[in-house]
């Protein structure tokens, strides 16, 4: 599969659910309104270049999959537009802390106006999706979401803590992912049983599949990030040259000889990194195959989540596993 198959079948889901989107979105920019002119002046640029919208497509797909009145609710529909505001929020400080420049195709808030704009208008679509926790009516959802924004900034934290980390394990990255990245699509997919409260394995089980697939989106990224081209988006060596340790790193250093560790240890730990260093250290991947090790590392989610996709056995759970397949296989 390529990245047009992602495309395509992200294409698909969202004609699944193109009514509820096209509300979310709706709400989205009702929600963007303010009598302080430069709020929809920048809220209205971030969201100019929409994106996939993964987090609050993949919510409403769920409530599609488990609900046979999905086209009389309404408390989706809001609660999707929350995720999405929290995973802008998060976009918003995640480009302070990293000095983005790019945001989805354009220059980034930060980069254009400053990091203090951008800082506020993270915190200010925080409170947006607050506002719209309380729409849905519905205490229990209200306490995950808010919990889920609490484990998002731990994952912050806890990536920053590990920053140049050279001696990080694929445990602790995993642990960070899955708080940094996993644990919003967790959200994503549960919040739609809670709403309705379906029994609790029912919750779990869509809890499961949302951390799953967010752990298989974040390790693509990041073999993206050395293996991508042009036609994924991705710029080759941007984690690289952050010194950013990911899964690639992680298994090359197990695999590498002792002289050659030592070597890409120096260069993780150095101020700054260079094209000959980033030369040195895709020789190394392509080495030792360690592209083909870390697909299959996400294959072993991918595998877990198509068990629990097989108990609902419907058209919405069918796109979902094609969704985590086309997404592990993109980059080939």
């Amino acid at each position: 599969m390529s990245e047009i198959t992602f495309n395509k079948i992200i294409q698909s889901i969202h004609k699944e659910i193109q009514g509820k989107l096209k509300k979310t979105n709706n709400i989205i920019d009702h929600y963007l309104i303010s009598d302080i002119p430069i709020i929809p002046k920048l809220g209205q640029y971030f969201f100019k270049q929409r994106g996939k919208q993964l987090r609050p497509v993949l919510c409403l797909l769920s409530s599609k999959m488990i609900n046979k009145d999905y086209s009389q609710l309404k408390t989706d529909i809001y609660m999707s537009a929350a995720i999405e505001f929290i995973h802008a929020a998060t976009l918003l400080h995640d480009d302070v802390v990293d000095k983005g420049i790019i945001r989805r195709g354009q220059k980034s808030i930060n980069e254009i106006w400053d990091n203090k704009f951008s800082i506020l208008l993270g915190d200010f679509m925080f409170s947006k999706s607050f506002q719209l926790m309380t729409k849905a009516n519905s205490l229990k959802a209200m306490e995950h979401l808010s919990e889920v924004s609490s484990k998002i900034s731990e994952g912050e934290f806890l990536q920053l803590s590990n920053e140049k980390n050279i001696n990080l394990k694929s445990s602790d990255y995993i642990e960070i992912i899955s708080l940094k990245t996993a644990e919003l699509f967790g959200a994503a997919f549960k919040i739609p049983a809670i709403l309705e409260d379906k029994k609790s394995q029912i919750v779990n089980n869509l809890y499961k599949l949302g951390i799953n697939f967010g752990i298989i989106f974040q390790i693509t990224d990041d073999i993206l990030d050395y293996f991508g081209d042009i036609q994924t988006g991705k710029e080759i060596g941007k984690d690289f040259m952050e010194g950013k340790i990911t899964l690639p790193i992680i298994i090359l250093l197990e695999k590498v000889s002792k002289n050659n560790r030592l070597k890409l240890k120096r260069i993780f730990m150095k101020k700054t990194r260079n094209q000959k260093d980033l030369n040195f250290t895709m020789s190394q991947l392509e080495s030792f195959g360690i592209k083909e090790y870390c697909i299959e590392y996400a294959r072993k989610f991918q595998k877990k989540s198509e068990i629990i996709l097989n108990g609902f056995n419907n058209k919405q759970s069918k796109l979902l596993k094609e969704l985590m397949v086309s997404s592990i296989e993109r980059q080939n």
